[in-house]
């Protein structure tokens, strides 16, 4: 959400033609995703990490809703940083040239006229970004920046504007950020002292159990990658313990790495009471390895169970509406005295000079 000074030009767009009314994805020299009148341009790796950021965040806010069911559009004032949290904003991109720079027209600014037989007559690159339209649409936008150019010139004339810092500006990629004690895991999951997790069935799971070695060499070479790994389902025992209800393989290979913690989803239930879910989870594991794993129906197990038993934001949204909104409607009002409405001061100076 941005903070308006001054609006440099606005009108309103001819409506979009009806062949911008689409959303697909289309793997061409390299990936394009076409939504309306717009696509973005990916190398394979670059669209496999935003699509796995944005199904993450979808899990997270589909969490979010559930536990808050009086969340309405438009009501809470601000951002609300629950996808991810907010180190999620402070993460650079891993899977482009450089974080700034991504594989295909990194740098690249064009408006182009196309040939008459190309479906959209004008197409505007913006970096990876691409708009298109036709002539009658592009010469309001045009128009539009021909305007917005003239009115800002004339701003900066007339008005001081000194840029401020802004911690956005200022990323420190999140394995640099030491400090921080939010995550970027999915919601639900959270980050446990490996020594705090424990085996129903073995005392030392690296001396008394002996896995399937090339499927734990799977786990761990994700693991040194980086690459993404399930979490573990671990109970909550009275002690204060939690024992292992399915992720077994994976604790194994942290284990091993001498990983000090490892993301779980943390029930709260005791190993006892989680009976017929581990005996749900060996019967779906069968079920996914008899149907040669078309179906991971037991991957859906595990993330259906971290999105109805963790409630972390349980009426979080009430919480902050009741925080944030006696703030905020001051803070609307100063904007609107101080920005939006300037012949405010021109009311105040005349009812002041007529006493």
């Amino acid at each position: 959400m941005g903070s308006v000074r001054k609006f440099l030009h606005k009108s309103e767009l001819p409506e979009r033609e009806g062949h911008h009314s689409r959303l697909f994805v289309d793997l061409a020299e390299n990936i394009h995703i076409h939504h309306r009148e717009y696509r973005t341009v990916f190398s394979l790796d670059e669209y496999f990490e935003y699509v796995d950021i944005l199904l993450k965040s979808t899990n997270d806010v589909r969490n979010y809703l559930e536990q808050n069911p009086s969340y309405e559009e438009g009501k809470y004032p601000t951002t609300l940083l629950i996808a991810g949290g907010k180190e999620r904003q402070l993460k650079y991109l891993e899977h482009s040239v450089n974080p700034n720079h991504s594989v295909y027209y990194a740098n690249d600014f064009a408006i182009e006229l196309q040939d008459v037989f190309v479906t959209d007559e004008i197409h505007i690159h913006y970096r990876d970004f691409r708009i298109a339209m036709d002539r009658e649409r592009f010469k309001v936008v045009a128009n539009g920046f021909k305007e917005s150019l003239e009115e800002l010139d004339r701003f900066e004339k007339n008005e001081t504007y000194i840029r401020e810092s802004h911690t956005d500006r200022v990323i420190n990629a999140c394995e640099e950020n030491t400090n921080s004690d939010s995550g970027t895991k999915q919601m639900g999951v959270e980050s446990v002292d490996t020594r705090n997790i424990h085996s129903n069935w073995y005392s030392d799971i690296l001396l008394d159990w002996h896995p399937e070695q090339d499927y734990v060499k799977q786990i761990i070479d994700r693991y040194q990658h980086k690459k993404s790994v399930a979490p573990i389902l671990v109970s909550t025992e009275s002690d204060g313990r939690h024992l292992i209800v399915d992720g077994h393989h994976r604790y194994y290979a942290a284990c091993q790495l001498g990983l000090k913690h490892i993301d779980s989803i943390v029930l709260n239930l005791t190993f006892d009471e989680t009976k017929n879910l581990r005996e749900a989870e060996v019967l779906l594991k069968e079920f996914d390895k008899g149907t040669g794993y078309k179906y991971l129906m037991s991957d859906y197990f595990k993330s259906y169970t971290g999105y109805r038993l963790n409630r972390y934001y349980a009426k979080d949204f009430k919480s902050n509406m009741l925080r944030q909104s006696i703030f905020y409607r001051a803070l609307r009002k100063v904007k609107r005295v101080v920005f939006g409405k300037r012949n405010m001061f021109k009311y105040f100076n005349e009812a002041h000079n007529n006493g």
